[in-house]
């Protein structure tokens, strides 16, 4: 599948997840240890402004995942960095341009296939924190757990980033399996 297409298909799963948030939820734990939902949603949509701003050749700007982008309504302000996110990467020869990542430098099509993995999970995460019942797309699950498995261990299994793979039944779901990988807890 086109890696913008299978891209996008995770942002608008996660979208699904993100409108199904009340908001006496916003405070309870996660599987990400350090944040409750609240949190969890903020980086989220930090993630997706700065997937956006990497696509359009803007400078790595951190600054934005220490202010409030959640809102009085998470479903908005995810649809918003959403809508944004999915103009940027609309633009022929996104793939073949260089993205500026918290990390370094990488070519948009490296950029992609890291951004599948983060939204995809953070997507899982969501639903596990608030107890949703999800469909998960199996086909996007299993190109995000191809595209986790390719990233450098050292740049993946850092603090702040993806903990250490964690035991997972190999008939698991494969979006469990893809949570286990990354050192969620199922």
């Amino acid at each position: 599948m086109e890696p913008i297409n299978l891209f996008l298909r995770a942002i608008d799963q996660t979208g699904r997840i993100v409108a199904g948030v009340k908001p006496d939820q916003l405070g309870l734990p996660t599987p990400c240890a350090e944040w409750d939902v609240r949190a969890l949603l903020n980086h989220t949509i930090g993630a997706a402004q700065m997937f956006s701003d990497a696509a359009q050749g803007k400078p790595f700007e951190g600054a934005r995942f220490a202010t409030d982008l959640v809102g009085d309504d998470p479903a908005a302000a995810y649809d918003q960095a959403a809508g944004q996110l999915r103009g940027a990467v609309g633009k022929p020869g996104v793939l073949d341009q260089m993205w500026t990542m918290p990390f370094g430098t990488v070519p948009g099509a490296i950029a992609v296939a890291i951004a599948t993995v983060e939204a995809e999970q953070h997507g899982w995460d969501v639903a596990k924190a608030t107890a949703q019942l999800v469909d998960f797309d199996p086909e996007l699950a299993e190109a995000a757990l191809a595209n986790a498995r390719m990233m450098p261990p050292d740049q993946a299994r850092r603090a702040g980033v993806f903990g250490p793979e964690v035991s997972c039944s190999a008939d698991a779901a494969v979006h469990d399996r893809l949570a286990a990988f990354l050192g969620r807890q199922l």
